[in-house]
């Protein structure tokens, strides 16, 4: 009878303790699913590259598989005198086309640019994950490698959230360089910055700890980031451009806010990156500080049946 009792006191607390934890877990993954990630499938305009300013005969659309079996795709722009050629990471938001008025002006700069859809965005397949979209990023990396010219400088380009997960890539793959516009420092800092009045930081993660990254950086790094941004304070721009102890810049943009860069000083971004790209050092690829095996064993029996599902429901256009 006493040790009947003994165990319910025992297993009461246990039950009790894995029941919580449990919520605060599914609570993490559902702020991660609700808050992060805002895809779209449809364009801004169309999915003509010439609707954003893009000669026609300057892009050339690709579809690359990832290791998990997800479609992810993308437009490769060539400049006409190229200097570097970037991989773009893109933000939270809408999908390739959302961002793509930018392109013409990175052409300008001198820079090749690949832009790619994660899962779950524009024409991709799939579903977005942190993980998963990390997983996305390291995969477009090595397929970037693939399809630009070897001469050229390869650049790292991330916007906000695409700068947390540029971040993570570059744990994964090298490049010479790394860009980082309106960028913040960690998941529950943003968080806390986003909703002060709530403590929806305790269920962030630290999956994009930037800051810890770049504290280890061995590549050239430019910082961009406006002075009056209102979703990510510049002050993160600062302490990322401070813990970085490799070569560095910044260039802040006057009055500017969080999606309008661009358009607010559009000759200094240019010269920012076109600088930035002729004086990054050639052959100096930084090595990636924390390997990572993308694939697992489940990988091939996930491909199997995402391939399955794609002849029903998904069909890529001819290349």
């Amino acid at each position: 009878m006493r040790r009947g009792k003994k165990l319910r006191q025992i297993a009461i607390p246990l039950i009790v303790g894995g029941a919580a934890i449990t919520a605060i877990d599914l609570a993490r993954r559902v702020f991660r699913h609700t808050q992060l990630f805002s895809p779209s499938p449809d364009p801004l305009r169309s999915w003509k590259p010439e609707d954003y300013g893009i000669a026609r005969s300057a892009v050339t659309e690709h579809w690359f598989e990832t290791p998990d079996g997800e479609m992810l795709y993308a437009w490769y722009c060539r400049s006409p005198r190229p200097i570097a050629s970037a991989l773009f990471c893109h933000g939270n938001t809408g999908n390739l086309t959302t961002f793509a008025d930018i392109i013409p002006h990175l052409l300008d700069a001198g820079i090749n640019v690949m832009y790619f859809d994660y899962r779950g965005f524009g024409k991709s397949s799939g579903i977005p994950s942190i993980n998963g979209i990390i997983s996305d990023g390291a995969t477009a990396a090595r397929f970037h490698d693939k399809i630009r010219p070897k001469a050229l400088p390869s650049i790292l380009y991330g916007y906000s959230l695409g700068g947390a997960v540029a971040a993570q890539v570059i744990k994964r793959h090298p490049f010479d360089g790394l860009i980082l516009q309106s960028t913040f420092t960690t998941l529950p800092m943003i968080v806390r910055v986003l909703f002060p009045r709530l403590p929806l930081h305790l269920f962030a993660g630290n999956l994009f700890d930037t800051v810890s990254v770049i504290r280890r950086l061995t590549i050239p790094l430019l910082v961009i980031h406006g002075a009056d941004d209102e979703v990510v304070p510049c002050s993160m721009a600062h302490e990322l451009f401070d813990s970085c102890s490799s070569t560095k810049k910044m260039q802040i943009i006057d009055r500017g806010r969080h999606k309008d860069l661009w358009v607010r000083d559009c000759d200094s971004m240019v010269w920012a990156i076109n600088r930035f790209a002729v004086d990054l050092p050639r052959h100096t690829r930084h090595i990636p500080l924390e390997p990572v095996h993308e694939k697992t064993l489940l990988d091939p029996l996930l491909r199997s049946i995402r391939r399955a599902l794609r002849r029903k429901t998904f069909s890529p256009l001819p290349l």
